[in-house]
């Protein structure tokens, strides 16, 4: 008598949980990590702005395109999460964490915006916050990279991200802190609200990842 299973109700049980478990989890792995890099693009896209490399226009078009990508993403990711039983870590978390991370993305275009508006500012206390911004978004990608590798030493980098991106604010204060150590000017004060926006885009960062940490609590790590 065969034994073959192909087209019987066995053999669909396991397609359903090969779609719908394990290969779907890699996915919203993978979903998150390319968003991740879509947060990454759009801060090198606002360095290379600030060191005024793209101009007005290839600068909001640009930023525009990377803000439509990370919208495509975080659309993918709500839609696998409604077909997938198993998932790395709990799903509201993964919702959240994307959620953060495309609020980044919101951000950094509002950023772009507000950068060509808000004329003669100086950009490199800007430049001293993005610089640590993308090394936390960096450090970030190796986290969720993890994620769905219980016991794979995510927790320990999972610190070593906050503390970047923690950094990120820490820097921000510094930097508004010498700000007013001169005479209050116009140019003082377009400064302090670009400033703001960055320590609103480390803000999303730090609240991501502290969704993440508590999934790693979750399962016990």
């Amino acid at each position: 008598m065969s034994r073959n299973h192909s087209g019987s109700p066995w053999q669909r049980l396991i397609h359903f949980f090969q779609s719908f478990g394990p290969r779907a989890s890699k996915e919203l792995v993978e979903n998150l990590v390319s968003h991740l890099d879509a947060d990454a693009r759009g801060v090198g896209l606002v360095i290379a702005m600030l060191h005024g490399e793209l101009a007005h226009d290839p600068s909001i078009a640009k930023m525009s395109q990377i803000e439509h990508d990370g919208d495509q993403l975080r659309t993918e990711l709500v839609d696998t999460l409604a077909k997938t039983l198993v998932t790395p870590i709990d799903r509201e978390d993964l919702y959240r964490f994307s959620r953060a991370i495309d609020d980044l993305l919101d951000e950094l275009r509002d950023f772009v915006r507000e950068w060509w508006l808000l004329q003669g500012v100086d950009p490199q206390p800007l430049l001293h916050v993005l610089g640590e911004l993308a090394l936390a978004i960096d450090s970030a990608k190796v986290v969720v990279a993890t994620i769905g590798e219980p016991k794979a030493g995510g927790a320990a980098q999972l610190v070593e991200a906050l503390r970047l991106a923690n950094r990120v604010r820490c820097i921000h204060e510094d930097e508004i802190t010498a700000l007013f150590q001169g005479e209050v000017t116009m140019e003082l004060l377009r400064e302090r609200e670009l400033l703001h926006r960055l320590d609103s885009i480390g803000m999303h960062l730090v609240q991501g990842l502290n969704t993440i940490a508590d999934s790693f609590v979750k399962r016990g790590e």
